[in-house]
């Protein structure tokens, strides 16, 4: 049972380097962190009894927490990339509508127009 405290401990000690990382914005790293403390938390959990369930309940509640708090800073990552990628696209659309009001008409653009006098 105190095999299973110490592997929880370290899932919580990896869980918050993730939210370190997230936060720092390094999803590769956060990844990572992610995937070890998934296994740990999966060898915790396999076969225990509800017994010990019940020994390990205040450790899972913390650890949910954290999980929540990581999630939440997922989330807002996520949120804040698709904002970028908005932004970029309206950006994209601004420069293309100068470079064709300059007189650029892309290649494309010209070859798509059929010449009927031949």
């Amino acid at each position: 049972m105190s095999e299973r405290s110490r592997m929880l401990d370290e899932a919580m000690s990896i869980g918050r380097r993730e939210l370190d990382s997230l936060v720092a914005g390094d999803v590769y790293e956060a990844e990572k962190f992610a995937r070890t403390r998934e296994q740990i938390l999966d060898e915790v959990v396999f076969g225990l009894s509800r017994e010990n369930l019940a020994l390990l309940a205040d450790k899972l509640v913390e650890m949910k927490s954290l999980h929540d708090k990581i999630t939440g800073e997922a989330r807002r990552l996520r949120e804040t990339l698709g904002n970028d990628l908005k932004s970029m696209k309206k950006q994209n659309r601004r420069i293309a509508g100068y470079s064709f009001g300059a007189g650029n008409v892309p290649r494309l653009a010209k070859e798509r127009f059929v010449n009927k006098k031949g």
